[in-house]
């Protein structure tokens, strides 16, 4: 059986995935004693459905008389699952919100939201255990749709064994590879190369492996209209 390496994981081709409340909860556990040596209490996590947000952290300032804080409350930690990310995204989303929460339940005080405590943390996580957390997390649909820089892109769309339709916006230099992996398959039923300088396309990574990212037939389809296909 070919193995693949998709998402910055080796295993069978893989598609993103949505989150459970049950998988986030083991997921906290695991990435507490990893990252945290376990001394963060567990707090709830909710599934939202928001399109602002991959992940976030909220909690309630409690202040002193003179107004100053002096401890944090009420936590409470969301995950948007209106996204379907690779797994090793949603993790990595996940322990960006624990730095947080670290951060607040400890009440060290920061340089501003991410700031050298927060960074400081995040590189020694990504050090320690190959994670590859960033500061912000994947862009919002409106910060996405600002993007219009012109480009060249090659894509491939995808047609899926289990009926979806999935786009791969590769590297110039990796496209016989990445088809080569396609051909190969038994997730992808069919494939089609082009090359467009449409902005819409600069919302998605530019690949070096084969990566997947369903997208809606309806939603493509615009962007397909000027797109040139690749003999």
């Amino acid at each position: 059986m070919t193995v693949f390496v998709i998402a910055g994981r080796t295993g069978n081709l893989k598609l993103p995935m949505t989150p459970t409340v049950g998988y986030l909860e083991e997921r906290f556990d695991t990435f507490n004693r990893m990252c945290f040596d376990g001394a963060l209490p567990r707090i709830p996590i909710k599934l939202s459905s928001a399109r602002s947000f991959i992940g976030r952290l909220q909690y309630r300032p409690i202040r002193d008389w003179r107004g100053k804080v002096v401890r944090h409350e009420d936590f409470v930690l969301r995950i948007s699952t209106r996204y379907d990310l690779p797994e090793a995204e949603v993790e990595d989303t996940l322990i960006h919100e624990m730095i947080h929460y670290w951060i607040a339940f400890n009440g060290i005080r920061d340089t501003s939201t991410h700031g050298r405590v927060f960074r400081a943390k995040m590189k020694e996580i990504n050090g320690k255990h190959g994670r590859h957390l960033t500061i912000s997390h994947k862009s919002t649909p409106e910060e996405l749709d600002r993007d219009q820089r012109v480009t060249i892109h090659y894509f491939c769309v995808s047609q899926l064994a289990d009926g979806r339709t999935a786009l791969t916006v590769a590297a110039s230099t990796r496209i016989r590879a990445i088809q080569r992996t396609f051909q190969w398959s038994p997730s992808v039923r069919s494939t089609a190369w082009y090359s467009s300088e449409d902005p819409w396309f600069n919302r998605f990574p530019r690949c070096r492996s084969p990566k997947l990212f369903p997208v809606e037939p309806a939603e493509l389809a615009p962007h397909l209209e000027g797109a040139s296909p690749l003999r």
